[in-house]
């Protein structure tokens, strides 16, 4: 399994893709380094933003998050859940709204701890569902978003 990492910070662009094993025991080793080099503090500009931030499982500050990350800090056990954690995670930590049926399924597929294979061929039934339940929006055909309230629910149980 793959999972990517991009880290922006004091005008530094770091993009990393390949092995989560990678990314689980080397990366924050690494991430330490880079930081102890540029210096822990923040750019006025960042300092003043006030932006979201974010952390999970003892996560930094502003740190982006996975999808498997976000299903289990909100408990995801079912597809319903889980289609909701990974439309989070695209829109909170990768900033993309609205989001495709597509990429909506490939996010629930990078957390494996709670995906199932059956979980694709009901998919329809879950964004009708949740569509009928106003959690979810279609703004676009076949493009989704959390519905503002549920997006403000979700958000505040990952933030605290």
């Amino acid at each position: 399994m793959s999972g990517k990492l991009r880290i922006k910070t004091k005008g530094i662009e770091i993009e990393w893709e390949g092995d989560v094993e990678f990314l689980k025991s080397e990366v924050p080793e690494l991430i330490g380094s880079i930081i102890a080099a540029i210096g822990s503090a923040l750019p006025e500009e960042l300092e003043e933003s006030g932006g979201d931030t974010i952390d999970l499982n003892g996560g930094t500050a502003s740190s982006p998050f996975t999808t498997a990350q976000a299903a289990s800090t909100l408990k995801a056990r079912t597809a319903n859940d889980l289609l909701k954690a990974a439309l989070l995670k695209v829109q909170l930590s990768d900033g993309i709204e609205p989001v495709s049926r597509t990429q909506i399924h490939d996010e629930m597929k990078l957390a494996p701890r709670v995906y199932k294979r059956a979980m694709q061929g009901n998919l329809t039934k879950v964004i009708d569902k949740l569509m009928d339940q106003g959690e979810i929006n279609e703004p676009s055909p076949g493009n989704y978003v959390l519905s503002d309230s549920t997006y403000e629910q979700l958000a505040q149980r990952i933030k605290s």
